[in-house]
């Protein structure tokens, strides 16, 4: 075995995370050792990390939490615009940290983490957990605005909500709790997604119905007393009230029309779903790509080294390069370019796979695949796969797979085709 670090001999030791195990944590006790351990070893020799998955669930985290913040701002600028009150806003604003931390108690118990699906679930819920406290709120106001205190008309509004926000609430569980207790793959990748998201809508709507009317009966005032800002968003809403009254009249005497498109939509519907494309999971810029070199099976480590070498110069030709290593067998390379930080190139490692698998095609003597990590744990790297199962003798077998992957060349459709089953080892036979 041969293996390179950026073109210097090297020796490799790969860490696999066991399935309990976070990787974060994992990554950081590694690295907290490696100075330790580099102060212990002979001048000249140094310690490196060439490959690091978690740079990308670092990254993912960090643009996640970054959409979190950002969804709050957008979340509590909307409300603000649409109440013309900044006490008012107050009531929705206040459930949003209530309505997550619940939904953060909720992931504790359970045993979940802070990752890429809760996270995403938690920002899922940020636009979900205001809608109870901004109907409640609504109701009080519309009670004040009718002539009672605002301590009755929270009571009053309360009452009148407690079954509305119940069910509202009920309803979207129901919606998203069943994706948790899913078998197979589905059950298995969404569960912490999708109790997260039903867990802070639950806690919304106990918010809801406990702290907003307390809150609405502080906080509201009289149309009266209220600010410029607040009729001129109530003129706003008078206008647009208009205008659909006006559409609506138009669509009421259009009848037919609006119900045949309506039965056109429905109709449409088998069809855009059988023709919109299908995958389990898209492909992400993961900040590598993968070169895989497959030589004659008589090859020798110094001929494998050296076209793998050549696939990583094709690497490094890449101005978006920062660090490649490869490992080398008798007959299989394998060699990875580690891209540059997101933030400072402009291409994404998916724009450069075509290049490079065209580049790397040019190697002669070997085949190259370019490839990145699969999307999910455990994928394949190949999105279309068959099995070919026949009672006939292997070499027939082997005739009829390879017929299927000249056709798929032909096709024009596939970069890579192969065959797991071979007839190329190389023998004698000795007859005494």
């Amino acid at each position: 075995q041969d293996v390179r670090f950026d073109g210097l001999k090297a020796t490799f030791m790969g860490i696999w995370v066991l399935p309990n195990a976070n990787s974060l944590d994992v990554i950081a006790e590694v690295r907290s050792v490696l100075p330790a351990l580099e102060e212990n070893m002979p001048a000249g020799l140094k310690l490196g990390i060439p490959y690091d998955a978690t740079r990308y669930i670092q990254n993912a985290i960090h643009e996640v939490l970054k959409t979190l913040t950002e969804t709050i701002v957008i979340v509590v600028i909307v409300i603000f615009l649409f109440l013309g009150s900044f006490r008012s806003v107050l009531v929705p604003v206040v459930a949003i940290p209530l309505s997550l931390i619940g939904g953060a108690l909720l992931m504790f118990l359970f045993g979940f983490t802070l990752n890429l699906l809760t996270l995403l679930a938690i920002v899922l819920a940020v636009g979900l957990v205001v809608d109870d406290a901004i109907v409640m709120l609504e109701n009080v106001e519309r009670h004040v605005d009718e002539g009672l205190e605002p301590f009755d008309a929270a009571l009053v509004a309360a009452r009148e909500l407690v079954g509305p926000v119940i069910a509202m609430t009920i309803t979207l569980v129901a919606v998203y709790a069943p994706i948790g207790i899913q078998g197979g793959l589905t059950g298995v990748l969404f569960r912490e997604f999708a109790f997260t998201l039903a867990g802070a809508v639950f806690i919304s709507g106990f918010v809801a119905l406990t702290l907003s009317p307390m809150m609405s009966a502080r906080l509201v005032r009289r149309e009266s007393e209220a600010s410029s800002l607040k009729h001129i968003v109530d003129g706003f809403f008078s206008k647009l009230r208009s205008s659909y009254e006006l559409g609506l009249g138009h669509a009421l005497r259009f009848r037919s029309a609006v119900l045949a498109g309506a039965v056109l939509l429905i109709i449409a519907m088998p069809a855009l779903y059988l023709f919109s494309m299908k995958e389990l999971a898209p492909r992400e810029d993961q900040g590598v790509l993968f070169g895989i070199v497959q030589a004659s099976p008589d090859a020798a480590l110094d001929q494998t080294t050296l076209y793998t070498e050549k696939v990583n110069e094709v690497f490094e030709s890449f101005p978006e390069y920062d660090h490649s290593f490869q490992l080398t067998w008798a007959s299989f390379g394998f060699s990875g370019m580690i891209a540059k930080p997101w933030s400072e190139r402009s291409r994404t490692t998916l724009e450069m796979e075509p290049e490079a698998w065209m580049k790397a095609s040019q190697v002669p003597g070997v085949r190259v695949i370019v490839t990145t990590p699969p999307p999910l744990p455990g994928g394949s790297d190949f999105p279309v796969e068959f099995v070919i199962s026949s009672t006939e003798e292997p070499q027939r077998l082997y005739e009829l797979a390879q017929q299927f992957v000249g056709a798929a060349f032909q096709s024009g459709k596939f970069m890579f085709a192969d065959a797991d089953l071979k007839f190329d080892l190389p023998q004698s036979k000795v007859v005494i």
